[in-house]
């Protein structure tokens, strides 16, 4: 009887150790699964789109392949936005360069060339009493006056409260002219 229960004690044993050494193993293998599809993370957008094109070319795929393989020439990088006329890393226009610019002695709390957005934080101006904080959106490379929207915040300190005055419109106004006549002139120095 003492043989018999040695015997079942070493199975058992047995059996736990295997058991434990799978369950390791699957964790294991599962962080492993999970590692690998955690997205990859980059600095900017250049960064991004250089890292993908190189893959692209280590791995010998067409760059624009055809979204059912046929000749009706549409590409999923065409619809995206994103064929070889309109790469991604030419979305960054004139106009939001000259408007990053124009902005740049404030401090930015958003800048997405992506979207064509800037957002600068709180300015103060008149020994701190006043303050503004300014939102630039490009919409396109156009440089009309429908190219860019651009809105002046103004707060007044009351005290000790901040009290807002409001988007204001001439201001603004004369920002954005600003950044058009501005980006403007750039383009048609580049163009010489």
């Amino acid at each position: 009887m003492q043989l018999n229960n040695t015997d079942n004690f070493n199975q058992i044993m047995k059996i736990s150790l295997i058991s434990g050494l799978l369950i390791i193993f699957c964790v294991s293998c599962a962080q492993i699964q999970s590692m690998q599809d955690e997205p990859e993370t980059y600095e900017s957008d250049k960064q991004r789109v250089l890292t993908e094109k190189a893959q692209d070319r280590n791995l010998n795929l067409p760059t624009g392949s055809t979204i059912l393989d046929g000749d009706s020439g549409f590409t999923m990088r065409g619809i995206l936005g994103l064929d070889s006329s309109t790469d991604i890393l030419q979305v960054k226009s004139i106009t939001f360069n000259v408007a990053l610019d124009k902005v740049s002695f404030m401090p930015l709390v958003s800048v997405d060339s992506i979207s064509g957005i800037i957002v600068t934080d709180w300015y103060s101006l008149d020994d701190g009493k006043n303050r503004i904080k300014i939102n630039i959106r490009v919409v396109d490379q156009e440089m009309t006056d429908e190219s860019i929207v651009v809105s002046l915040f103004t707060q007044s300190l009351d005290n000790d409260r901040w009290v807002d005055q409001g988007i204001n419109s001439e201001q603004s106004l004369k920002i954005k002219e600003s950044i058009l006549t501005s980006a403007r002139s750039l383009k048609i120095a580049s163009e010489l």
